[in-house]
């Protein structure tokens, strides 16, 4: 890539362009709910979104969050990884990813994991290109409490 990509925090101004690539992962959100969320998880230390710009319009976000078990270690999950369609192929990805693992590392993480739909091909050989390796398959289950 020749010119610079920025990678940054995510700022509350930011939202109607996290929203636009949202919609790319198919997750269609209304810009004022998606700005709530972000003014809140903006909020927690254990919660950190990271953009990348490229001649100032941002082309890419990541969400990761820390998490703890009883039985296992302090982690970090990746919630959700998007680079714009037109930007793909280029290295933002990883630069995303690697600004992820250097904040878990620093909160003390050991291991970065992520959750990628079994439909998303292209995402999975990009998650092993970059060193993730696949670990366990399983089933989600999720009730909706508001019925």
């Amino acid at each position: 890539m020749d010119k610079k990509v920025l990678i940054r925090k995510a700022a509350p101004d930011d939202y109607s362009s996290l929203a636009e690539l949202a919609a790319q992962l198919g997750h269609q959100e209304e810009p004022g709910k998606l700005r709530s969320r972000l003014l809140s998880l903006l909020g927690q230390p254990d919660q950190v979104i990271f953009v990348a710009e490229f001649e100032q319009e941002i082309v890419g976000w990541v969400h990761g969050y820390l998490y703890n078990f009883l039985y296992l270690d302090l982690a970090c999950e990746l919630a959700a990884l998007v680079v714009d369609q037109a930007h793909r192929q280029l290295g933002i990805g990883r630069m995303l990813v690697d600004a992820i693992e250097k904040w878990a590392s620093a909160q003390g993480c050991h291991q970065v994991s992520l959750r990628s739909n079994i439909k998303r091909e292209e995402a999975h050989k990009f998650y092993k290109a970059i060193g993730y390796d696949l670990r366990k398959t399983q089933h989600i289950f999720e009730k909706d409490l508001n019925k």
